[in-house]
């Protein structure tokens, strides 16, 4: 057997190969991340699979974007096509070396021999379905634009603490009808110059709440600012249009699970949308042979420090994906709200004396082996299975 390990790149990526007994057979080949340089891959691996008379397979780092091209690419050719977490090729590697070297060269034939060392275990290639990757591409779509109507929101806050402060004593700061009273009349001058009539024209705004809203602009202590009202228009445009993008989003994101049809919107607390993070994170379960690891990749694992006779764990390493950690977090706060077994567990840890983020953390964890025994074994979550 031949086995490949390539290390991604932007602009060209980097190959090593070595044989089923450890003998390395290409050191290192680069080529460029483009066409020439993919019919360059193909045509060498090609004449090393007839100079042997065997099988290849060919593993890589499942990081980031810049190999999807690839990796569309090489599943066009060839069936055994691996792919790893790269929190499992760094514990590989440290367990091979002490030594903090780390070059695109090395971290070639570390994946080669990663795949060699695994191929005992080798079932079925493990790559990330294309679905998947659509996915992790709408999750990540959507945080961004979450985060620049985020940004926006606290602008606008910003913008009507110093426009008309007292406006969320009257009403709500966040609504399609304040945002519609603010576009017409953007500061606490101009609401109280206006007619109740011309303000109870907008939706949820009453007679009561307009006259309300009259007297307290006339006692506010706002300052008018053009520039700020120009501001505050711009952020509430801002708003409104992310808003539409973000719809869209969402929108995408449930046809994407709906043809996933995964069983982890089946777990009590996890919706669509922290559904579609989680798996999008994930990719494939199969990148991973235990909770633990799992654990590790969500960064809720506990830092250990062992010194003779002390052995103490400590806080969480948070390494990892952000992403799976956030996803994870809020749908443990979640499922122990609506799941009686994980609130019973909750409760226990509280009743040990944990802060609550402590519980939560242990209720997360519990959540990552339910999650990970629903997906290795497609199996819908029963309440009743927990342990």
């Amino acid at each position: 057997m031949l086995f490949v390990g390539i290390d991604i790149a932007k602009n060209k990526h980097d190959m090593a190969v070595i044989y089923s007994d450890g003998k390395v057979i290409l050191k290192h080949l680069t080529f460029k991340n483009n066409t020439q340089g993919f019919d360059h891959l193909h045509s060498k691996i090609m004449e090393l699979v007839h100079n042997h008379e065997t099988d290849v397979y060919i593993a890589f780092e499942d990081t980031g974007h810049y190999g999807l091209n690839l990796q569309t690419f090489l599943r066009k050719y060839y069936i055994n096509i691996y792919s790893y977490n790269p929190l499992l090729i760094k514990k590989f590697a440290d367990a091979q070396s002490l030594r903090k070297t780390k070059t695109d060269k090395k971290d070639a034939l570390l994946i080669a021999r990663k795949l060699l060392s695994d191929f005992a275990e080798l079932d079925k290639p493990v790559i990330t379905d294309t679905l998947m990757i659509e996915l992790k591409f709408a999750t990540r779509n959507r945080s961004r634009l979450t985060q620049i109507r985020s940004d926006a929101k606290v602008q606008y806050t910003n913008n009507l603490d110093i426009l008309f402060p007292e406006l969320t004593s009257v009403i709500a700061k966040h609504n399609q009808s304040t945002y519609t009273l603010l576009k017409k009349f953007p500061t606490a001058k101009a609401i109280a110059n206006a007619r109740p009539s011309s303000l109870t024209k907008i939706k949820r705004l009453n007679l009561e709440k307009a006259l309300k809203l009259k007297e307290t602009a006339k006692i506010s202590i706002g300052t008018h600012s053009d520039t700020l009202v120009l501001s505050l228009l711009q952020n509430i445009e801002t708003i409104e249009y992310f808003d539409k993008l973000i719809l869209a989003s969402d929108e995408h994101i449930s046809d994407l699970m709906a043809q996933i049809d995964s069983p982890i919107i089946s777990v009590t607390g996890i919706g669509t949308r922290l559904g579609a993070v989680i798996l999008a994170e994930i990719r494939n379960i199969n990148n991973f042979s235990s909770p633990a690891q799992l654990q590790a990749f969500a960064g809720l694992e506990p830092s250990v420090k062992q010194s003779g006779d002390s052995d103490k764990t400590g806080k969480m390493v948070k390494r990892g994906s952000p992403h799976l950690r956030w996803a994870i977090i809020q749908a443990a706060k979640l499922a122990a709200n609506y799941s009686p077994k994980l609130n019973e567990y909750l409760q226990k840890k509280l009743a040990e004396g944990k802060h609550y983020n402590c519980a939560i953390s242990h209720v997360a964890k519990k959540l990552i082996r339910i999650i990970f025994y629903l997906l290795k074994n497609k199996q819908q979550f029963d309440e009743y299975l927990i342990g």
